[in-house]
Parts: C-alpha cells; sequence; structure tokens
C-alpha cells in the first residue's frame, strides 16, 4: 500500500510540477518576441519576430536596438504591424506601419509588404517600449535604445515621433 501511495504522491508532485511549467507559457501565448535590429552602416532598421534572422543579423554586424512583445491578437488602441520594403538604387528603402490607412499610403508609393508582424499598441503607456521614428532624407529608422537615438542624432537623423509601442517583456 505505501509503495502505491508514493506512486500517487511522486505522480501528483509531477503533475504539479508540469503545471507550474506550462503555466506561464499558457499565460504568454498570445504574446510573440519581437527585436528590432539595427544596422549601423547602411543604416537600416528591421523588426522580425525570427530568433533566426536575428541572430544571423547580429552576427553580421548589426545590434539590437531594442526588444518587446507583439500581441496575436487585435485589441483597443492596437494595429498590425507591417513590414514593408521598396527596392533603391542606394539599397532598400524599409518602412514599418501599423494602420490599415498607412499601409495602404506605403503600398502606393511603391512599398510591398514582407509581412504583418502582430499588434503593437497605439497609445503609450505603463509596461509599454516607445518605439521613435527617425528621418534622413527619404529613409527610416526605428529605433528604441537611447545610446542608438543619441547615436542617430550625432549622424544626422532627425527624430520624427513616436509611432507605436511594444509591450515590455516580463521577467517570468
Amino acid at each position: 500500500m505505501n509503495s502505491i501511495a508514493a506512486c500517487l504522491s511522486s505522480f501528483s508532485r509531477l503533475k504539479l510540477l508540469l503545471l507550474l511549467v506550462a503555466l506561464p507559457v499558457l499565460a504568454s501565448a498570445g504574446e510573440q518576441p519581437v527585436w528590432l535590429i539595427l544596422n549601423p552602416f547602411s543604416p537600416e532598421t528591421l523588426m522580425s519576430t525570427d530568433v533566426a534572422e536575428k541572430n544571423s543579423l547580429v552576427r553580421a554586424g548589426w545590434k539590437v536596438t531594442g526588444a518587446g512583445l507583439l500581441h496575436a491578437e487585435s485589441e483597443a488602441d492596437t494595429g498590425l504591424v507591417h513590414r514593408m520594403v521598396r527596392p533603391d538604387p542606394k539599397g532598400s528603402m524599409r518602412m514599418l506601419v501599423a494602420t490599415p490607412a498607412e499601409v495602404s499610403a506605403e503600398l502606393k508609393a511603391g512599398y510591398t509588404t514582407e509581412g504583418a508582424l502582430g499588434y503593437v499598441s497605439l497609445k503609450g503607456g505603463p509596461g509599454l517600449l516607445t518605439v521613435y521614428r527617425y528621418s534622413k532624407g527619404p529613409r527610416y529608422l526605428w529605433l528604441i535604445s537611447w545610446a542608438d537615438q543619441k547615436w542617430a542624432e550625432k549622424a544626422g537623423w532627425t527624430r520624427e515621433k513616436a509611432v507605436f509601442w511594444l509591450w515590455a517583456p516580463s521577467d517570468k
């Protein structure tokens, strides 16, 4: 009888352990990690949810200017962020837009959509990371890091505005 009780006790501990491990994963199932990655040499910024793409770019000399979370579903005051690109004689021109009107305008301007990444907040607030857009002529950068913002300003880039917000990763 004691061996059955010991077996059940071990089984219950295993279930409890699995439940404790699975709960944070289930709670964050609606969130997607995302990175803003800066190439300081071209310069350009990519937003990626792909760890392999991020790691490949970092190995090539790019740097992560910020990391956050996207939501998988639409909520109040959110927009579906699109990664867009347009060929240019000096390399690719990149665009990150989060509203249907912006997507439409950039498509008319010759950009193509590389993909929709997830939902960003269109309003700032507690627990959110601000993504700022910088411009220099017809080119744009999107930055989070204070150090990268200062680098951009020293290099002649102009901070335009906060364009959207990412959810801050929690320390689960």
